[in-house]
């Protein structure tokens, strides 16, 4: 099963309302963990932000 529809236990996705919210928020990610790519993705309930392996591939959801 891919990563991106796996959790760990007791976290969950880290859900911005605003797309600028999103990015800034992604904009810290990137200083905090260098190794990894982040993008900002609308989803249904608001903005996400994906950690992607720096060859471009998903990884993960930025979990709160």
């Amino acid at each position: 099963m891919s990563r991106a529809f796996v959790s760990e236990p007791g976290a969950s996705t880290l859900v911005r309302a605003t797309e600028e919210s999103a990015r800034n928020t992604a904009d810290v990610y990137r200083t905090i963990e260098p190794d990894f790519d982040f993008e900002v993705r609308q989803g249904r309930n608001g903005w996400m932000i994906a950690r992607l392996k720096k060859d471009g591939t998903f990884d993960s959801w930025v979990e709160e």
